[in-house]
């Protein structure tokens, strides 16, 4: 049986918790995390801070209303939901984001493959063969690519313009996106035509040297 000290020990301890548990904090002037992330100025140490006028200096300062897009805005492009860097990678047939499904699901893409034909062991022919792939790939998207470039810009143009109807307006988008679809698939079919040339192995060390694995 536990001796009568130890039990009131025990007492002791337990009110203990409850009181800790009860005010919520761990020590003398420590206020709980949320209540100070939820008080004005409680980063800078000034939690609750009150202007001359009673109310809270957060209060006075109104949330500015400048878009996060307006540090790329350019007045002078013809493209601008796309940024510069975008524009330039889809013209000269770069992936630009289309060939990611591919890429980080496991199937190899011919330009990568070719860049690791040593660390992968391919042969001449099978260099060969994924060289081929990137050819035509490049020779589908680039003007893809232009494509597709060339109906955002109008569709652009005409949105500034204020000449569009809501039919026309549905009509524009549905075949932007269709460009844009067909330049996906032609990068996303260069994938699946260099996964089939590699060997199991060879595909297993492309992901592992690219990080995926």
């Amino acid at each position: 049986m536990p001796s009568r000290i130890a039990r009131v020990l025990a007492v002791f301890t337990l009110l203990g918790l409850v009181v800790f548990l009860v005010t919520g904090t761990a020590g003398v002037g420590r206020a709980p995390a949320r209540a100070q992330a939820e008080t004005p100025g409680a980063e800078s140490g000034h939690a609750g801070h009150v202007e001359g006028d009673g109310q809270p200096a957060a209060a006075t300062q109104a949330a500015s209303p400048r878009s996060t897009y307006a540090d790329g805005f350019d007045p002078a492009a013809a493209i601008r939901s796309l940024t510069p860097e975008e524009i330039a990678g889809i013209e000269v047939g770069a992936g630009a984001g289309y060939a990611l499904p591919a890429e980080v699901n496991g199937v190899p893409g011919p330009r990568h493959v070719l860049e690791l034909a040593g660390e992968l062991g391919l042969s001449a022919d099978q260099i060969a063969a994924v060289q081929a792939v990137a050819d035509e790939m490049l020779a589908t998207v680039v003007p893809a690519g232009h494509r597709y470039l060339d109906a955002v810009e109008a569709l652009e143009a005409d949105l500034r313009a204020g000449t569009l109807t809501e039919v026309d307006l549905t009509v524009r988008v549905v075949e932007v996106g269709r460009l844009e679809g067909e330049l996906a698939a032609a990068h996303l079919v260069a994938h699946l035509q260099t996964a089939a040339l590699l060997s199991p192995e060879q595909t297993a060390a492309y992901n592992r040297l690219r990080g995926y694995r």
